[in-house]
């Protein structure tokens, strides 16, 4: 996809005024999302046993089992399988065979271009607004996708997913059923997302980032009655560790805060592996 120049100013500004943007994506990008669902769809419908031979939860790859992060407390595990592919992973000679394995990891792989190309363009724009003579941000490195999986007929709790903000630069999210709520002046509201669209939420880094200009969006997930099964899929944006990025602004006491340890530690703000492992 040629990511459309006005099309990520346009995200970026509705960012910094909303906090939130959704953006419409081009067909061929869309198409690959259908290949990402339709995969998610039979993977996760494999027996217990076969899911878990793609897994590599020491470096945040691929399949993790129902309840194993949390948005809130340990106490309360978000309800849902995940399959994830971290971008950087990509060229680990231990994983080479999964893409010829496994349809979803290559679905994966196969939309990795594009949502590069939309964030860096969005993070550009962003910069541009914020600081123009700010260090730039690519995302190709330590972003990574997460298909999450729900069976909210088989729960009993209201809220699949408690209410959190993310500890990344961006989450662009899509789903294809109901569920996702964003707070939106205090009030959280549900989201309803076409197949061609993403919803572009800001995290904690880049409240870092902007010096405070871009709060994180609160988020959580409802279940729905009547949806037997939900799939989401997020891509987490993350700035380099190994060349990490200045803030654009400085903290309201004037100080710069380390870009990259403030990654590494809200990487496992939700019971996960800290994403310095992918660096090593």
């Amino acid at each position: 996809m040629k990511t459309c120049s006005n099309k990520t100013s346009s995200a970026a500004s509705t960012l910094l005024h909303s906090g939130y943007a959704i953006v419409r994506m081009e067909p061929a990008f869309a198409r690959k999302l259908d290949d990402v669902f339709r995969s998610a769809e039979i993977f996760f419908g494999l027996p217990a046993a076969e899911k878990a031979e793609f897994a590599r939860p020491d470096i945040l790859e691929g399949y993790r089992t129902l309840g194993a992060e949390f948005s809130r407390t340990a106490e309360r595990p978000d309800l849902n399988e995940t399959f994830a592919m971290v971008l950087r992973n990509q060229t680990r000679p231990d994983l080479a065979g999964w893409s010829a394995a496994n349809p979803l990891h290559r679905a994966l792989r196969a939309a990795a271009h594009d949502y590069v190309e939309l964030v860096d363009g969005v993070l550009e724009n962003l910069r541009r607004a914020i600081n123009p003579e700010g260090d730039a941000v690519a995302s190709a490195e330590f972003s990574y996708f997460q298909l999450n999986h729900y069976r909210p007929q088989r729960e009993r709790r209201d809220l699949l997913q408690d209410a959190h903000e993310d500890g990344h630069l961006l989450t662009v999210v899509t789903a294809r059923q109901p569920g996702l709520e964003i707070e939106v002046d205090g009030e959280f509201e549900a989201v309803s997302l076409a197949p061609d669209e993403l919803l572009l939420m800001p995290g904690g880094i880049l409240t870092l980032m902007t010096g405070g200009a871009v709060q994180p969006l609160l988020h959580r997930v409802r279940n729905v009655p009547g949806v037997a099964e939900r799939s989401s899929l997020m891509f987490f944006v993350n700035p380099s560790l190994r060349n990490p990025p200045r803030a654009w602004a400085p903290a309201s006491d004037g100080s710069y805060p380390d870009i990259a340890q403030a990654t590494i530690e809200s990487s496992q703000m939700f019971g996960l592996a800290s994403i310095a492992v992918v660096a090593e």
